[in-house]
């Protein structure tokens, strides 16, 4: 079996192939563009540094701490900043974790809304990374907040489909390396995460690219 790093090795070796084609017939491959909270900080550099060298244009990345899915929307600026760093046509989301749900129906709504802001902000592709694993064995905090991740990541499993969003279940790539508290995690913890992404990354790819460039 390919670990993280073989596997994501084999990917990128597949995004140049992709880079390659559309370079030799004109074209380009897609900008990228990362959202979310206090996991961007470090899932969003090491995302964007990889695609970056694979020839993606990579946007850049904002990392908000402690937002949560209801937050973006109520302060409404998501469109705003995505127009402002360049209209990217994959946007990576990873909300979740912070998200505290009262109903199912509000949950869909705010889920709905960060969808149809980055639609209109460009965005031909949504990759949406759900709720990281916990360590409960940190303390009561963690596995509380580990039990929410599990109902919140059940959740968008099925209401981001209904969405048409290419979604990823972040709870198997995250199930070790975790920080002191039991949350967050260690750098290791995270280019671990980070390789088990790219594969979606690059099916999200071949279907904007090969129409293209085929």
């Amino acid at each position: 079996m390919l670990t993280p790093r073989r596997s994501a090795g084999v990917l990128v070796s597949l995004l140049l192939s992709l880079a390659s084609r559309a370079e030799a017939q004109g074209a380009s491959l897609p900008s990228v563009f990362v959202v979310g909270d206090s996991h961007v900080e470090m899932v969003g550099p090491m995302l964007t540094a990889r695609l970056g060298e694979t020839g993606f244009r990579a946007l850049g990345y904002e990392a908000r701490r402690g937002w949560s899915t209801r937050r973006y929307r109520e302060v409404g600026d998501l469109r705003a900043l995505l127009q402002r760093r360049g209209r990217p046509e994959i946007v990576i989301v990873s909300l979740g974790g912070n998200d505290r749900v009262s109903s199912r129906e509000q949950y869909a709504e705010d889920l709905a809304w960060v969808v149809a802001e980055a639609r209109a902000a460009g965005a031909r592709q949504l990759v949406w990374l759900g709720p990281a694993s916990s360590d409960a064995s940190a303390g009561p905090r963690a596995a509380w907040t580990g039990a929410r991740h599990e109902e919140n990541a059940e959740l968008q499993r099925e209401l981001l489909a209904d969405l048409g969003v290419r979604w990823i279940d972040s709870r198997p790539l995250t199930q070790t390396h975790h920080g002191s508290d039991g949350v967050h995690f260690t750098r290791t913890g995270y280019s671990t995460w980070t390789a088990g992404v790219l594969p979606a990354l690059e099916s999200a790819t071949v279907e904007l690219v090969v129409p293209e460039v085929g």
